[in-house]
């Protein structure tokens, strides 16, 4: 819901900022507004389409309804505008229920002619009533507001609530139901999903956004017929859709500020090729944006346009953070580690796109030096030239030695319990102790290869590393906290994002761990979606004296997600050893 939240504010500036900039020309404010309208129905169509999967070539009848209702209501039985649209939207949602019934039987190419027929059986419907214009249509209809720049804005913001109610339903159970429905009806039925409640309520929904949108076009406009509604007005939305981008919330935006652009800026001149021009460009789309505008804009987006902001925050958040931490040399590399307490040395080790700011929040300990580094490739310490799990560990080993620790309890999270693994196999004699939380089996940790393209993604956009790390701390309520991690994230070297993947599908410590003979604690998290309890049960397995403690309740990442719990746990442990 951020991401959305983000993306109607950015809409909402652009959307004051271009209505300002024509505030002088009604023509041109005309022309936004029924961009904003447009993108409106195509947003419906898309909710039924795109979410749901049920084809429609007709949802331009929606519009028609919505129209005709909210007219009648506000200039025959004298309601106020508003009044009128949400009536509209009503009585457009209730014949998307109607023909919603026929989805329940027919699917692909025979409900898209089912659709298609309803839409033409409406726009014939209204020429032969005369109350309704028949032909000539009705005109003279009263306007939202005097000022044309009063009504871009009401369209502007009805749009912006729209996309964002559809956000919400779409990522509410109702949502999950049209997805797996669209997905594989046989299999949702499987999982209790009731198909026909999903799709007559996608075709309800989608009927209402068309509804909706028919009322502000007649308010707008002042003028509506059958006409403006009929096949070639679905087929526009079809294209929008398919321009903008199917299954998405912006798209219809981008479609229909072409379709609705082309047809004003090439009216003239262009007239007979205007159908040509838009084929041309439909064929375009679908070759080298086969997933629509939106989806090309927003892995753009993830991929290279946030890169600036990058280049800038990043050495802004290494001289701003480096400050709160000490730097000391290892094997020629400088690393950056925090330090708190006194007492017993525990080093805190954290995992791939990790920092020492993963233990903040446990590092208050009674009793325990706490130590926590940024290994190199990390946060703020100097890069390797590889990503490895072994040139981890010596790295991890070299700097217990640079401080002079004498058996530290060392903790190893995620792939920082690789690390911390692969340490007291190779040396032994360092470690008192080791906890392992949430750490890669002793066999290694496959990421499936089409994962890869998307980690490669993680390095240029903070937005995708936010998501993921909140997909591994999934009870993390700490806004800021997140926002904190995943900018440390974005400081580590390019090459181990996905180095780091690679670097545990190589990692086999299987015959080998078993050489420290000190003291294990593995914890794991039920809700954990990385590794699994075999994966666990596989790693105290490996040692001769090691127990298994499961967390309920949280993630990946417990010291964030229950510090409470984490430092019970680890303190308890670590008291029975001494």
């Amino acid at each position: 819901m951020r991401g959305t939240l983000r993306y109607a504010l950015v809409t909402a500036l652009l959307g004051i900022a271009a209505g300002l900039a024509v505030s002088g020309e009604s023509f041109m404010l005309l022309i936004l507004s029924q961009v904003l309208i447009f993108s409106i129905a195509a947003l419906g169509l898309n909710l039924l389409t795109g979410m749901a999967g049920q084809v429609s070539i007709g949802n331009a009848a929606f519009m028609s309804i919505g129209a005709y209702t909210s007219v009648v209501c506000v200039t025959r039985l004298g309601l106020p505008m508003p009044v009128g649209a949400l009536a509209g939207a009503a009585l457009a949602s209730v014949f998307g229920l109607l023909i919603g019934f026929p989805a329940l039987r027919m699917k692909g190419f025979y409900l898209a002619v089912a659709t298609m027929a309803f839409g033409v059986v409406v726009e014939q419907l209204i020429t032969v009533v005369p109350a309704l214009g028949a032909h000539d249509g009705l005109r003279n209809i009263p306007k939202v507001w005097d000022s044309q720049l009063a009504i871009y804005f009401t369209n502007l913001a009805v749009y912006l609530a729209l996309v964002l109610a559809a956000r919400r339903v779409s990522e509410s159970p109702q949502g999950l139901r049209w997805r797996m429905v669209r997905d594989g009806e046989t299999s949702a039925r499987s999982f209790g999903v009731d198909a026909k409640k999903a799709k007559l309520s996608a075709f309800m929904m989608s009927a209402a956004y068309g509804g909706v949108a028919g009322s502000l076009y007649a308010h707008t406009v002042g003028y509506i017929r059958s006409a403006d509604f009929g096949l070639a007005r679905s087929l526009d939305l079809l294209a929008m859709v398919m321009i903008g981008g199917l299954g998405s919330y912006h798209g219809g935006l981008a479609g229909a500020a072409i379709i609705v652009g082309l047809r004003f800026f090439f009216s003239r001149g262009f007239g007979p090729w205007l159908t040509v021009i838009i084929g041309g460009l439909l064929i375009v789309f679908t070759l080298f944006f086969p997933r629509g505008i939106a989806w090309g804009l927003t892995l753009s987006w993830h991929r290279r346009l946030q890169l600036p902001y990058l280049w800038a925050t990043r050495a802004i958040r290494k001289r701003r953070t480096a400050m709160d931490g000490k730097f000391i040399e290892v094997n020629g590399k400088r690393m950056y580690y925090a330090e708190r307490g006194e007492g017993s040395p525990l080093v805190l080790v954290h995992g791939n796109t990790g920092s020492s700011r993963w233990y903040s929040r446990v590092m208050d300990m009674p009793g325990y030096r706490t130590i926590a580094p940024d290994l190199p490739n990390f946060g703020r310490s100097d890069a390797l030239d590889v990503a490895d799990i072994d040139a981890y560990a010596d790295a991890l080993a070299g700097f217990i030695e640079a401080l002079g620790l004498d058996k530290p309890a060392v903790v190893g999270h995620s792939l920082g319990g690789a690390v911390v693994m692969a340490m007291a196999a190779r040396r032994p004699e360092l470690a008192g102790a080791i906890v392992i939380v949430d750490g890669a089996a002793p066999s290694g940790l496959k990421t499936p290869e089409e994962h890869y393209p998307v980690i490669e993604m993680y390095r240029t956009s903070p937005d995708l590393m936010r998501k993921a790390l909140g997909a591994v701390a999934p009870t993390l309520k700490d806004e800021r906290l997140l926002d904190d991690l995943a900018g440390d994230a974005m400081l580590m070297a390019g090459h181990a994002f996905a180095g780091n993947a690679r670097a545990l599908e190589r990692f086999d410590y299987r015959g080998r761990a078993g050489a420290f003979t000190g003291p294990v604690l593995v914890v794991w998290g039920r809700k954990d979606v990385i590794i699994t309890e075999a994966m666990a049960r596989e790693t105290a397995a490996a040692y001769a004296d090691a127990r298994l403690e499961i967390l309920e309740g949280v993630g990946h990442s417990p010291m964030v997600e229950d510090p409470a719990a984490f430092k019970k746990l680890v303190g308890e442990f670590l008291a029975a050893r001494d």
